[in-house]
């Protein structure tokens, strides 16, 4: 009964938070952590290519390119290489530039000479390849690269300008993907490093994303503020590109929230920059594919056919797949306005999956309102009424409060006309038969679907069951084995070495090689009694036992381990006993395979859980390939008996060494 309340609720606990952000964020001095460096004197080759103009203009400008990277990494100067990369990457992804040719430099280098480089100086990898599948739509892969660059902490200017940008274009990508909240979090992220470089233009970006979240939760005074905000910012550093990109974000929070005002500010914006001049084809297709949407409207299709026309070669030259369905959107549009009949929309049809699954619920939005235009242009309300349920249906799309408010637009008129077609129909007898059928299906459907929920809620009780049992099951086998242990530990310290030192000692004649033999077959006897189980464990507990097992391993092995433990035995005996023989096992395999020099044991108890992190600094191994080969029972060791517990394995290796990480909630 409350489900209703819960999407209502939420908007306004996101707007009181982004509220909340905005007045906990007034720019002080001391938020400047990094300041701009004075670039240091560029060779002319490298000055070239640092001319964004030179891009623009230059066809020559990627031989130049090519040849200076070329010859950078026959010298072995890949710093030098990486920053001229660097410069490329942005000019091409700003441009939606993806050739072949590019794409295979900036691979051979992540493959190659990546390494060779610092991290924060090879960031535009990352970003070069997210910005190329956003353009494929693949906006998960696009995020996952963002991320990489997320992780990371800068040391420079430079270096917090990319992380912030990359959590402003992550921030985007979640807007269009509906994650509202996900959105917000990265947005602020952004602005919190775009502050610490005092960075104008990068506050203009996270102004410009607070006006889509603000659209997307139907704050329409709120979206266009910031979009405002953003425009002025654009201004006052003279950026004339993104003072249109600031204009094109506005008009598309107009046409969002159905905002009459739009029409009017696409009509200034093409003709602004018209007069302008500006050559930016980016930026002309954008505002002449709104312009063409304004020309269809007012049935003035001979001077939106030109428009199209003109746009053609310039969407064939670029060849991006994200500016090429805005493209068709709009020659869409166009063709349905000239012929009501004209139905060929193979390729928004075939694209819709790929965008769903992609979840680019934007275009996904586009592409419905041309179907839907063309049911409306041609009166069918039904198939109207059901490609807005289409839409409803992506539950987390970015349009949620504007389907709302058409559904019920349609589902009147829709209502109407079903209305004026039974006050018809029951002058028949047929109607009684259609009707009797109809509640018949209502009713064999419900009680359809309310035993396919009673199903799935059993199998999922039973699935919980049937784990909880495992678990059971593998804790109970585990305390056995080590009870196990324990007795013929026990039976080897006191019935057997205990013989042997009576022997000993019953020796009438004694000879140094025999007490040595002797002695020998007891040490033995000791060590296997201790592996087995520690002795004293009981008495002793877990960080006595981990202390002494560390100080074995040095003397036996002449191997450094360390050994950080901050532990006051709120673990069972039992589970105590498990973490020793994950840290044993653990510490038995570096030593064997890892080829390390040292290594390191922490355990930390926090207030609900406890951590413990075994660590190395060995040459590391591929972890999805050894756990699914049949040489990694030390490894599936650990993980079981992490679950047994109630924890959780977690295994990270590079070249670098490898990490062992174990949270284990407290019961």
């Amino acid at each position: 009964m409350f489900r209703k309340f819960i999407k209502p609720i939420k908007i306004l606990l996101l707007l009181f938070v982004i509220s909340f952000l905005y007045a906990c964020n007034g720019k002080k001095e001391s938020d400047v952590v990094f300041e701009k460096e004075i670039p240091a004197k560029e060779d002319a080759t490298k000055a070239y290519l640092h001319q964004v103009e030179n891009y623009k203009k230059d066809k020559k400008y990627l031989s130049v390119l090519y040849k200076y990277y070329n010859q950078k990494i026959a010298e072995h100067n890949y710093l030098n290489a990486a920053e001229i990369l660097d410069i490329a990457c942005v000019y091409l992804a700003d441009s939606y530039d993806f050739n072949e040719t590019f794409m295979a430099t900036i691979t051979e280098f992540d493959a190659k000479y990546r390494k060779e480089v610092p991290t924060l100086k090879t960031t535009f990898v990352d970003a070069y390849l997210a910005n190329y599948y956003f353009d494929k739509s693949n906006l998960k892969k696009a995020c996952d690269y963002f991320k990489n660059i997320t992780l990371l902490e800068p040391n420079d200017y430079n270096s917090c300008y990319s992380i912030a940008r990359a959590y402003y274009d992550l921030s985007y990508i979640h807007y269009i993907m509906g994650k509202q909240n996900l959105s917000l979090a990265a947005n602020q992220k952004s602005f919190e490093y775009f502050t610490k470089i005092n960075n104008p233009k990068g506050l203009a970006f996270v102004y410009s994303n607070y006006a889509n979240i603000y659209t997307a939760i139907g704050d329409k005074k709120r979206a266009v503020e910031n979009a405002d905000k953003a425009i002025k910012a654009y201004k006052s550093i003279n950026n004339t590109y993104n003072v249109y990109i600031g204009l094109i974000n506005k008009i598309s929070i107009y046409d969002f929230m159905n905002d009459s005002r739009k029409t009017a500010l696409i009509d200034s914006t093409y003709q602004a920059f018209v007069d302008s001049k500006d050559e930016s084809k980016i930026l002309k297709l954008k505002i002449f594919d709104f312009k063409i949407e304004n020309l269809v409207q007012a049935n003035k299709l001979p001077e939106a056919k030109k428009v199209i026309d003109e746009l053609k070669p310039i969407v064939e030259e670029i060849n991006s797949d994200d500016l090429t369905l805005e493209y068709k959107v709009a020659v869409a549009q166009y063709e349905i306005k000239k012929n009501p009949d004209y139905s060929n929309f193979e390729d928004i049809k075939k694209a819709l999956p790929t965008l769903i699954t992609n979840q680019q619920y934007e275009k996904v939005n586009m592409f419905y309102g041309v179907l839907q235009i063309s049911a409306l242009q041609n009166n069918d309300f039904k198939n109207a009424f059901t490609i807005e349920k289409d839409k409803r249906i992506i539950a987390d799309s970015i349009s949620d409060i504007a389907t709302r408010e058409k559904i019920a637009e349609l589902e009147a008129i829709y209502e109407t006309q079903k209305k004026e077609q039974q006050i018809t129909l029951q002058k028949t007898t047929i109607l009684n038969k259609n009707t009797t059928i109809a509640l018949l299906a209502s009713l064999f459907l419900g009680l359809f679907l309310t035993v396919v929920v009673y199903i799935t809620k059993q199998k999922q009780k039973k699935l919980k069951l049937e784990k909880q049992n495992v678990q059971q099951y593998t804790k109970q086998l585990l305390e056995k084995t080590e009870e196990e242990r324990k007795r013929i530990a026990s039976d080897l310290h006191d019935s057997v070495s205990h013989e042997l030192l009576s022997l000993k000692n019953s020796f009438e004649q004694k000879t140094d090689i025999t007490n040595s033999k002797i002695d020998s077959i007891i040490n033995d006897i000791r060590i296997i009694s201790r592996n087995l189980h520690p002795i004293l464990f009981d008495k002793i507990g877990l960080k006595a036992s981990v202390e002494q097992l560390v100080e074995r391993a040095q003397s036996v092995n002449d191997f450094m381990v360390t050994a950080d433990i901050d532990y006051t035995n709120s673990l069972s005996t039992n589970d105590e006993l498990q973490v020793y023989r994950i840290i044993q096992e653990a510490l038995s395999n570096i030593i064997k395979y890892a080829n390390a020099i040292a290594a390191k044991i922490a355990i930390q108890e926090k207030n609900n859980s406890i951590s413990i992190e075994i660590k190395d600094n060995g040459k590391g191994f591929n972890v999805s390939e050894k756990l699914n080969g049949k040489s990694a029972f030390g490894l599936h060791n650990i993980i079981e008996r992490s679950r047994a517990i109630g924890g959780e394995a977690k295994i990270n290796s590079d070249t670098n060494g490898t990490i062992i990480t174990i949270e284990i909630k407290k019961q």
